[in-house]
């Protein structure tokens, strides 16, 4: 395990868990009741992406130089999942 390891698990849950409270605050009631409204939303989703996208290059990085590459992988089978939601998510909002 390397530093670009341990830095993309970080960053590749920190993007799964914006993704969680996204969801929640976007499922947590009528828009005029909940605290968190568009700009709220709007940034915690690209702050989302952000982490995801960049977890993602950290973990093909660990992946090149790395000898002993499980952790790796685990870290790109968290990674891959998270930025094929968001892929979809920005092509369905664009095509909308």
């Amino acid at each position: 395990m390397n530093v670009f390891s341990l830095l993309a698990l970080l960053l590749t849950i920190a993007g799964w868990v914006l993704t969680l409270i996204t969801g929640v605050t976007l499922l947590s009631g009528p828009y005029e009741e909940r605290i968190c409204h568009t700009a709220c939303v709007q940034v915690i989703f690209f702050s989302g992406v952000a982490a995801g996208a960049v977890g993602l290059l950290l973990g093909l990085v660990s992946l090149l130089r790395s000898s002993t590459r499980k952790f790796s992988y685990l870290v790109l089978a968290l990674a891959i999942p998270l930025c094929a939601i968001f892929a979809m998510l920005i092509l369905i909002g664009s095509l909308a």
